[in-house]
């Protein structure tokens, strides 16, 4: 994470996330996914072949590219499928777009209710014994019932979690590098899923992507890194006099 200024002085905090590896592996139609919406399964950062069957092999080798450590898949429309093998940079966002970010929590192990769900806890004098972090009574049913879904001890983190709503500031095309606001889902070097938000207040703010993805051998030349048009360059002067 680093921050990030804006025009106004506001300072925000951003994350870096990199695009390493991907590419598209397989296209699956609306028939095949059972009336669902047709998806592209895409594949990020190289692995070892020797780690995987010949039949999980199988869909790497029709696609033309190395085996991938993460296989997820998009939900795309008709007019936005991409041929097999094709790869995916950073330039498929750009500065001022909102995606959504899907990873796997930090895992705590076991915790208690303290620390899991946020209880208070118990007095710490006044006869108690032993029962400081203790969640307490768990239920006053007359036939001695707890119902499902109380809060109670148990392992915490390690679930799929979606962070919404989070602003492309910022893109380097030459290391791939998407700077997003906030905090994502995760552990360091972790992999995350980033895909256009589904919110539907941020859908003006999605308008005029490269569709249906940035081609690198295009007639397209982009500069280093791309900014949103609020982010302050430092190379601009901080204070002016009229």
């Amino acid at each position: 994470m680093m921050p990030i200024w804006t025009k106004s002085g506001k300072k925000h905090a951003v994350t870096l996330l990199k695009v390493q590896d991907c590419h598209v592996l397989k296209y699956i139609s609306k028939e095949d996914s059972g009336g669902k919406s047709p998806r592209l399964v895409v594949g990020g950062k190289n692995g070892s072949p020797f780690s995987r069957s010949e039949s999980e092999m199988k869909i790497f080798r029709e696609a033309g590219v190395p085996r991938k450590q993460k296989i997820t898949s998009f939900n795309v429309t008709n007019d936005a499928i991409i041929k097999p093998g094709t790869p995916l940079y950073a330039a498929h966002f750009r500065p001022g777009q909102v995606v959504d970010v899907t990873a796997k929590t930090i895992g705590k192990g076991f915790q208690g209710v303290m620390k899991r769900w946020g209880f208070k806890g118990q007095p710490a004098t006044h006869g108690q014994t032993k029962t400081h972090r203790r969640p307490g009574a768990i239920s006053t049913n007359k036939a001695s019932k707890v119902y499902r879904g109380k809060k109670m001890p148990g392992k915490m983190g390690n679930v799929y979690r979606t962070s919404f709503g989070l602003k492309v500031w910022r893109i380097n095309t030459k290391h791939d590098i998407i700077y997003v606001n906030g905090s994502v889902p995760g552990h360091k070097n972790c992999l995350v899923k980033v895909k256009d938000t589904k919110l539907p207040g941020y859908k003006d703010c999605n308008k005029n992507p490269p569709f249906p993805t940035y081609f690198a051998d295009g007639d397209e030349e982009l500069p280093e890194d791309l900014y949103d048009e609020d982010v302050f360059q430092f190379t601009d002067p901080s204070v002016t006099y009229a």
